[in-house]
């Protein structure tokens, strides 16, 4: 037995931990890429190939006049047009925009604009503000950093906790990661008790799903019996 929970909770398997929001928390507004460049439904061929590779995004809005989006436009369709050699360049952005646009408020959490994304089957979603006009975009990198953020945060709150003084951690021994909003914590205690106590102060922390404990102590000061044993480094 090498894990270090008090009531014998298995050592892969002290989950749920968190008490605080879901990983993907960050609002939308926070993490979407503004701004968005966006075109017109009248705009030419050239002009989205311009506005495309500018953006370096794959996809453009299409919006009216008054900035609401109407559509979206995809680099594959803009390649899809050139090839199939009829006259692109008489080809507007009504002609190749997929309609209607799939959207999402800057006030969703990203977890809830990852739920939208999927249901619909898109890989980039526009976003709108509070009078349904274009305020950003949110691409799958958008989305995949803004996840990666939520995991280092969780992991530094967790190596603060772990190097507290008094916490009992041989700091040459720890290792501490997040993935997915679960912390590992792998290393060395002085005692049973001071493991447990820091797995419980880190299953604390807001925002955690979980915490994957594999961590080692040097006393079992635990054993009602008062006997001790030496955990050896693995």
């Amino acid at each position: 037995m090498n894990h270090s929970i008090l009531d014998g909770t298995p050592a892969e398997g002290f989950a749920d931990a968190g008490q605080g929001r879901a990983l993907g928390h960050a609002a939308v507004r926070d993490r979407m890429s503004r701004p968005a460049v966006a075109v017109t439904p009248a705009t030419d061929f050239g002009a989205m190939v311009a506005a495309i590779t500018a953006s370096r995004r794959g996809v453009l809005p299409v919006v009216s006049p008054d900035g609401v989006p109407l559509g979206v436009v995809a680099a594959s369709d803009l390649l899809a047009a050139y090839d199939s050699g009829d006259r692109p360049l008489e080809i507007t952005a009504q002609d190749l925009m997929t309609a209607p646009a799939v959207t999402v408020s800057e006030d969703l959490t990203v977890a809830e604009a990852v739920h939208t994304a999927r249901a619909e089957s898109v890989h980039h979603l526009p976003v709108v503000d509070g009078d349904g006009r274009l305020s950003g975009l949110l691409s799958p990198v958008d989305l995949l950093e803004a996840f990666r953020a939520d995991d280092d945060a969780l992991r530094t709150v967790a190596l603060a906790q772990a190097l507290t003084p008094g916490s009992g951690v041989v700091p040459s021994s720890l290792h501490v990661r997040c993935e997915r909003g679960h912390v590992v914590l792998a290393g060395r205690t002085r005692s049973r008790s001071d493991a447990a106590a820091l797995c419980l102060r880190v299953a604390a922390i807001e925002g955690l799903t979980g915490v994957i404990d594999r961590l080692r102590w040097d006393v079992d000061d635990t054993d009602l019996r008062g006997a001790s044993g030496k955990r050896e480094p693995r």
